[in-house]
């Protein structure tokens, strides 16, 4: 999957001719980073998806999954339609992430995502993207650091927040930690 996300990030920039130090430029990655993008040996966080996604003129879900066609109204997602498949690991920011819609449904705004952290991952970095973050803690402590000031978000706790300021989600205690994210970005 994480090859698949690579190939296309791949394909989207070279059918716009742009080098890869020019998608670097603008979306504010090393080339290093890029090229194990691309090359599958690393997946993207969904901050630098977004990132690339408005470099590249693509979607967030097209880039993640490919486009698709359904019903801008309405978009059921069923349980077995969002398999092993759709996980992709961010060994970075010390998260997995599930999408939870169709991918590239036209139309939808929002992004909900299934977010499942690695509390033994310390050493995250704070990011920054266009756009605007619901999230709700299904389960575990997570801790939020948004503009430098941190905050332990528990079950049933949520924060909305606006997405262009660096914020980082990591979770806490020894056992992993989940949260629905919902991303709400203009493009």
């Amino acid at each position: 999957m994480q090859r698949d996300i690579g190939e296309r990030i791949r394909r989207l920039r070279e059918a716009q001719r742009l080098t890869r130090e020019q998608v670097c430029a603008l979306a504010g990655l090393s080339v290093d980073r890029l090229a194990a993008f691309e090359e599958g040996r690393e997946a993207p966080s969904v901050g630098v998806v977004i990132k690339l996604s408005r470099v590249l003129g693509s979607r967030l879900g097209g880039i993640l999954h490919g486009g698709a066609s359904t019903s801008d109204a309405l978009a059921i997602c069923r349980a077995d339609a969002v398999g092993v498949g759709y996980d992709q690991g961010d060994t970075d920011q010390g998260y997995t992430y599930r999408m939870l819609t169709r991918p590239g449904t036209p139309g939808h705004g929002m992004e909900p995502f299934l977010l499942t952290f690695d509390p033994r991952v310390t050493d995250a970095r704070p990011l920054a993207h266009d756009g605007q973050e619901f999230v709700y803690v299904l389960e575990g402590r997570i801790e939020l650091l948004y503009d430098g000031e941190r905050s332990t978000l528990a079950p049933g706790d949520s924060a909305y927040l606006d997405a262009t300021h660096p914020h980082l989600f990591r979770g806490l205690g020894d056992a992993p930690s989940r949260m629905l994210a919902v991303v709400w970005s203009a493009g």
